[in-house]
């Protein structure tokens, strides 16, 4: 990973930019172009260039890198005016070094345009939307059963909970059955699975892994807070509800939301009762795991049969803002509140680079993610790209270097 460089060490290498006047790099359009710190002040620094830069303007941000002694250091500012070889821009937030990415970002080309596309299909559906994106691509299905085979799913499920448990119900939301208890709407606000063990009088404490899917007592407290319970309340009122499940018969019970990509199109409900609680096996984490892989098979089964596809959207478009690109990858922006849940790292995406002599079909694969208010950024790297358009590629949005600065800046580990 990168390594940020904030603070004194940060106000150490702007000083050795001014004190020592090393050459700064800057591409855009193929060309390199050097600059150099004339002066630093509390909240912005100029600097000077020999040439004209082609397309620079006000409120841009750049990327700019330097050599310091063969760490390649490279840094984000935004240009606040431009005089004639004088260029304005506010302090840079913070340095990077140690970059993991293998050729140096830049600007995207005038006349190079990228489109995203996502690999799996969308859909638009009248369900209960998720914080979680669940893929769909049944990888994972049983080799021994046919994707179409609903109710040999259902069959397995109920063997399944025979074992452990005393009873089952799988509830399906529509426009007319939608969550209403609780334990409904907080499985369904959050995409995951509540778990009550038997013998235990509260929520049970889960892994760091586990928490990412699992209802902890902070998700349940952010629950009853948005609903207007007071703090002080807070743990008497979820010692009540899984109290108020004992005295239904329950001494263990589990919610499990049936995903599709960010939509909860139902949950399977489980419970163990009182006068069989010690009989079977064990109604704990490894039984949950179970039928959350069974509610993946069940949900992968009603796409294979047709169920959504109603809402299947044809146009798979990503409508992302390219920031700059190099030729290991690139990075995108996007404020659309599907991409907060369905670009992970990880995630594989389709592009379409179309410049004037060749097109480029290739995918990328997103590594990094951070999001800054209601904008999403991406860093991805290149996949699925021949030898021969990675070094047109490389040709195309460098160009040729005019300095040597450049020739060190432009490929190896940054």
């Amino acid at each position: 990973m990168s390594t940020q460089i904030k603070g004194i060490e940060k106000e150490y290498f702007l000083s050795k930019l001014l004190g020592e006047q090393i050459p700064i790099m800057y591409i855009y359009n193929r060309k390199d172009y050097t600059l150099k710190v004339d002066k630093i002040g509390k909240e912005t620094m100029e600097f000077i260039t020999a040439e004209a830069i082609e397309g620079l303007i006000a409120n841009k941000k750049i990327n700019l890198m330097f050599d310091y002694k063969g760490l390649i250091i490279s840094f984000v500012v935004e240009i606040k005016s431009i005089s004639q070889e004088v260029v304005t821009t506010g302090l840079p937030n913070v340095l990077y070094k140690n970059l993991n990415r293998s050729n140096s970002r830049v600007s995207v080309p005038a006349d190079l345009q990228i489109q995203l596309m996502s690999i799996e299909d969308r859909y638009s559906l009248p369900y209960p939307k998720s914080s979680i994106f669940e893929t769909s691509d049944g990888s994972a299905f049983p080799s021994d059963m046919s994707p179409k085979d609903f109710n040999g799913v259902i069959a397995r499920l109920a063997a399944a909970v025979t074992e452990c448990a005393d009873g089952q119900k799988i509830v399906y939301y529509s426009s007319s059955v939608l969550p209403e208890k609780v334990e409904e709407r907080i499985v369904a606000e959050n995409g995951k699975t509540l778990f009550i063990p038997p013998t235990v009088n509260r929520l049970p404490d889960f892994t760091e892994e586990q928490q990412k899917y699992m209802i902890t007592i902070d998700v349940f407290k952010r629950y009853f807070e948005s609903v207007g319970v007071g703090e002080i309340f807070l743990d008497q009122t979820i010692e009540h509800f899984i109290k108020s499940k004992h005295d239904e018969g329950m001494v263990g019970a589990l919610w499990v939301p049936l995903l599709f990509q960010e939509y909860v199109v139902g949950y399977i409900f489980i419970w163990k009762s009182a006068s069989t609680k010690l009989k079977g096996k064990p109604f704990d984490m490894t039984f949950v795991e179970t039928i959350r892989q069974y509610s993946k098979w069940l949900v992968f089964s009603l796409k294979e049969r047709g169920y959504f596809e109603a809402g299947h959207m044809k146009d798979r478009v990503i409508n992302g803002k390219i920031i700059d690109i190099s030729a290991s990858g690139l990075r995108f922006a996007i404020t659309n509140s599907f991409v907060f849940l369905a670009l992970q790292p990880g995630v594989e995406i389709a592009v379409t680079l179309t410049s004037p002599q060749r097109n480029i079909h290739a995918k990328i694969k997103i590594r990094r993610r951070n999001k800054e208010g209601s904008v999403v950024y991406l860093g991805c790297s290149f996949v699925d790209m021949s030898p021969e358009d990675a070094q047109y590629l490389f040709d195309f949005i460098y160009g040729k270097p005019k300095h040597e600065s450049a020739e060190v800046l432009l490929s190896g580990n940054v």
